[in-house]
């Protein structure tokens, strides 16, 4: 399944990663060959430059394209957070998945086999819960 928040957004051309957060990004000048540290401000939905502002749509007509956002260490940490806990989310859904087949195992080897899918999902999501405690 696609995520429909995944960037670029091609009918967005120009917008920045993160659009409805004002913060720095980075540019590139196509035909200079050049990069360029720049405000986004998400209230008006341009770009802030030294002379004056850029739009998103004004971007491809002046060789401009959208490079990077340039991210603090808490915004990087926040992001690491984030994805951690939707890989433990599915390790979660894979232990409620093996609980339930658990209950219904018919068999002494089936029971053995569902016990060991159960332990092996929770060890999964608790070490990638920790990996942001670590340095």
């Amino acid at each position: 399944m696609t995520n429909p928040t995944n960037w670029p957004n091609p009918e967005r051309p120009g917008a920045p990663m993160f659009p409805n957060i004002s913060g720095r990004h980075v540019l590139e000048n196509k035909r200079r060959r050049s990069l360029k540290l720049v405000l986004w401000d998400h209230e008006q939905e341009h770009y802030c430059t030294e002379v004056g502002y850029l739009t998103p749509g004004d971007m491809v007509a002046m060789d401009w394209e959208y490079y990077a956002p340039c991210l603090t260490a808490t915004q990087i940490d926040e992001l690491l957070a984030g994805e951690r806990e939707r890989c433990a989310k599915e390790c979660d859904e894979k232990v409620a998945f093996a609980n339930d087949e658990l209950k219904a195992s018919g068999s002494h080897e089936e029971t053995r086999y569902w016990t060991g899918e159960h332990c092996a999902a929770t060890f999964c999501a608790d070490a990638i819960r920790g990996l942001g405690d670590k340095a």
